[in-house]
């Protein structure tokens, strides 16, 4: 049994369509920060590293015909903290610790993105064969 034949080693379309996911979810979940952070204030605490990890798994899973899998999902996840910059930028992204957190988010992002994205494939490849 051979593995199913795919297109280009990344698949744009899923790229930018696993980039918008996954920076709607980043939104949502910011923006509902405070609210979570009044009804339970442990739950607060953690609530941004939560968010964060499904924005980056909702971005890195939409792998469509991609064959790097892993590379795709990287990328789908550090594109989608790539646009929540300008909305961070608004709102006061202007000391070195606050882009510091942004340079730790990438960093995560890449990760997490690249084992949801290579998670994804394995599922995808073992359903087309």
């Amino acid at each position: 049994m051979s593995a199913p034949a795919h297109g280009h080693a990344l698949d744009e379309t899923a790229l930018v369509r696993g980039a918008s996911s996954g920076f709607t979810v980043l939104i949502i979940g910011e923006l509902m920060s405070p609210v979570v952070a009044g009804i339970h204030p442990m739950i607060g605490l953690l609530w941004l590293s939560f968010v964060g990890a499904a924005g980056f798994v909702v971005a890195g899973s939409r792998v469509g015909l991609a064959r790097r899998t892993w590379l795709q999902g990287a990328l789908a996840a550090l594109a989608a903290l790539t646009l929540t910059i300008p909305l961070r930028m608004l709102v006061g992204l202007d000391t070195a610790g606050q882009w510091y957190a942004v340079m730790v988010s990438a960093v995560f992002g890449l990760v997490v993105g690249a084992i949801a994205g290579r998670s994804a494939g394995a599922i995808r490849d073992r359903t087309d064969a």
